[in-house]
């Protein structure tokens, strides 16, 4: 009986060894599971955060161009059609980096490039235009 007590003990121990095991390996998963989760989470934010900033962009675009329709848009405003919306950067007068509309009296309908500094050296001032 003495030499079966060790036996079941030892025994005993592997099955609460096994079972600490499988209890670690559990709990290990689930952190992984969490952590893909979590992943996956952000992943999906980040989606739709760029969804949203593409929803957002095309809309400006499409106000930009609905608010000037029939106006006089320039090869330049069209090349940047599709950008992110007006910075109100109030350079109006010397950017073309805008729909062209030539209405700037703090107007919000520029398609946003954020380059109104440079273009207005790089493709000319805008003062001129009064019509």
């Amino acid at each position: 009986m003495e030499s079966e007590g060790p036996a079941v003990v030892g025994s005993a121990a592997t099955v609460s060894s096994a079972a600490v095991v499988a209890s670690a390996a559990t709990v290990s998963s689930a952190a992984v599971a969490r952590s893909a989760a979590t992943a996956a989470s952000a992943g999906v934010a980040g989606s739709a955060a760029t969804v949203a900033s593409v929803a957002v962009a095309g809309s400006m675009a499409t106000i930009a161009s609905a608010a000037v329709a029939g106006s006089m848009v320039t090869a330049m405003s069209v090349a940047i059609a599709g950008s992110i919306g007006c910075i109100a950067c109030a350079l109006c007068k010397r950017c073309v980096a805008c729909v062209a509309c030539f209405g700037c009296t703090g107007c919000v309908g520029c398609v946003g490039c954020y380059n109104c500094s440079g273009l207005r050296f790089a493709v000319g001032r805008r003062d001129a235009h009064a019509d």
